[in-house]
């Protein structure tokens, strides 16, 4: 069974937390075992050397009733079994057993050390109690004769039960710790894996064209990062598919366009050749006419195919000759080429050019092209008396150049595509108005070989404004 990210977290933190516990656990419970036997150690201990003292009198005396009086009361008072054996381990007085009934302890572990080293103890089961015991004795002295020994014997059971009271806190301590970090756990463990999570299902969304889809993560470390260059990745993905879509409609469309722009004269000048064959070459007016068809269809062909070719050159990066020229004598020289189109259709064309420096380094005979492009369809889209407007002015060291009419205008779905080659905002009209429909085109890329920007604000009924840009230098 594969494990999510979250439940991987969640063992990682819960292993560890558990081993830590218990490993403190394991600690305390060893050190408090310890520190209790030290303790009890250290209590028998004194408590033995105090009453070896108590007794010393009454051993030299060797009155045996005192000195099992003194036991008696002597382990009602401390709460403890007390055994007092004379220097051949006869046991003379203990508290809780007949003294005469008991066997010889004088091989019993604690005596034994007792007699060698002053002190001893041992813990075993009591062969007269038939429990666990913990035993200390003392040797008793007097000037350096031994007189007996004494001893002092605790149940285990008492340090048993302070061990389990001990053993249950710690347990259940361990417990409640144990369970509030796995709560705490599950919940960081969620916290970190929540954005990873997130961050798969945006890839998945990606994965499936999905690009709306943006990881919120509010976090200021790595995987706020993470997420921050998803969403700028996903960004970047859908602006490039939409381009490669768009360019792919553009590609489709150039395609049908360029068969239907170069079909519709080839069908012509094929229709007019097939009735010249079938005998209209025989009638002079008419073969005439057809010719004179066949020629505009041809020199229609020619200009697609020259446009096509110039087109293709400019995408192409090919280099052009700069030089140094005056825009002002460049826009005036072409205004005044088109006089006799203006009062064909009694137009006025204006122009509005400061007197300002308007020297920029291009190639003139291109801009050129743009221009007459320009101002050409101004006139062709302006109706009957229109106003079309050439201005120059000089905008953060770089030449404007606008050309305005009010003439029929663009839809606003249109004005971005009029850039494409083949483009027609109105087919049946522009074709009636002539032009390959590469001119703007080629304008674009006329303008954007010299590192300018072209753009046009529009209104369909109101005119059209076409904004050319170019560096002076």
């Amino acid at each position: 069974m594969r494990l999510n990210m979250m439940w991987k977290f969640f063992a990682a933190f819960a292993f560890l937390t558990i081993i830590t516990v218990v490993f403190l656990a394991c600690f305390l419970v060893f050190g408090f075992q310890d520190e209790v036997e030290n303790k009890i150690i250290q209590r028998l201990q004194s408590s033995t050397i105090l009453a070896g003292e108590i007794f010393k009198k009454s051993l030299q005396e060797g009155d045996l009733d005192a000195i099992q009086s003194e036991t008696n009361k002597l382990a009602a008072r401390l709460d403890f079994r007390i055994t007092v054996i004379d220097r051949d381990g006869k046991v003379i007085a203990d508290s809780e057993k007949d003294s005469s009934a008991m066997e010889n302890h004088k091989d019993r572990a604690e005596f034994k050390t007792a007699f060698e080293k002053g002190f001893g103890e041992s813990t075993r089961l009591s062969q007269t109690l038939d429990f666990s015991m913990k035993y200390a004795a003392v040797c008793v002295r007097n000037n350096g004769e031994i007189l007996g020994a004494v001893r002092i014997a605790v149940p285990l059971s008492q340090v048993q039960v302070q061990l389990k009271e001990f053993y249950t806190a710690v347990i259940f301590g361990s417990v409640m710790v144990i369970c509030i970090a796995l709560i705490i756990s599950y919940f960081l463990a969620r916290s970190i894996s929540s954005p990873i999570r997130q961050m798969k299902y945006i890839a998945q969304c990606i994965e499936q064209g999905d690009f709306s889809q943006k990881a919120d993560i509010k976090s200021s470390d790595e995987m706020s990062d993470l997420a921050s260059a998803l969403n700028k990745m996903a960004s970047e993905l859908k602006a490039k598919i939409e381009r490669l879509r768009h360019m792919d409609t553009v590609r489709t469309d150039f395609v049908a366009n360029v068969s239907h722009e170069l079909k519709t004269p080839l069908t012509s000048i094929q229709g007019f050749i097939e009735t010249l064959e079938d005998g209209a070459i025989d009638d002079k007016d008419n073969a005439k006419r057809f010719i004179e068809i066949i020629k505009k269809h041809a020199q229609r062909l020619g200009n697609i195919i020259a446009d096509l070719l110039r087109l293709s050159e400019l995408e192409s990066g090919s280099e052009m000759e700069m030089a140094r020229f005056d825009m002002k004598d460049l826009i005036n020289e072409i205004v005044m080429g088109f006089g006799h189109a203006v009062s064909a259709k009694q137009q006025r064309l204006m122009t509005e050019i400061p007197d300002d420096d308007f020297h920029i380094v291009g190639n003139r005979d291109r801009l050129e092209q743009v221009f007459v492009n320009l101002i050409d369809n101004s006139i062709k889209y302006t109706k009957q008396g229109g106003t079309i407007k050439v201005k120059l002015a000089l905008t953060d060291g770089s030449v404007a150049a606008t050309v305005e009419d009010n003439g029929i205008g663009i839809p606003q779905n249109d004005v971005e595509r009029v850039f494409e080659r083949f483009y027609r905002v109105d087919k049946a009209r522009s074709r009636a108005v002539g032009g390959t429909g590469l001119g703007l085109s080629i304008a674009k890329h006329i303008v954007m070989a010299h590192k300018g920007d072209i753009c046009i604000e529009s209104e369909t009924n109101k005119g059209t404004k076409v904004i050319v840009t170019i560096s002076k230098y």
